[in-house]
């Protein structure tokens, strides 16, 4: 999915759910990590973010997980933005326009 494909992207929250190593090397420009393998353990936080929740990861299965996952125990507003280099580009061609 294209983020440009997203009602009102520009306030909502984007979220890496790399594991914080790969996030440290390189990353979407205020992006939060929050590691796939943990996203469970942040559902009050997540809550409170800004919507809609875009997830990336390096090429989009884990953050399609951490989506289907929320979906099943209810959250709205939850999208799965495939690549972070993806979604990287798109935010640049989107402040560069």
């Amino acid at each position: 999915m294209w983020t440009r494909d997203i009602e009102n992207i520009e306030n909502g929250t984007l979220i890496d759910v790399r594991y914080r190593e790969e996030y440290d090397l390189n990353h979407v420009p205020g992006s939060i990590n929050i590691p796939w393998d943990m996203h469970l353990y942040y559902l009050d936080e997540l809550l409170e973010l800004p919507k809609p929740l875009v997830f990336f990861c390096e090429e989009g299965f884990r953050s399609g997980l951490v989506v289907l996952s929320l979906r099943t125990i209810g959250f709205e507003e939850v999208y799965n933005g495939g690549s972070w280099c993806d979604v990287f580009n798109e935010q640049e061609s989107r402040t560069a326009a």
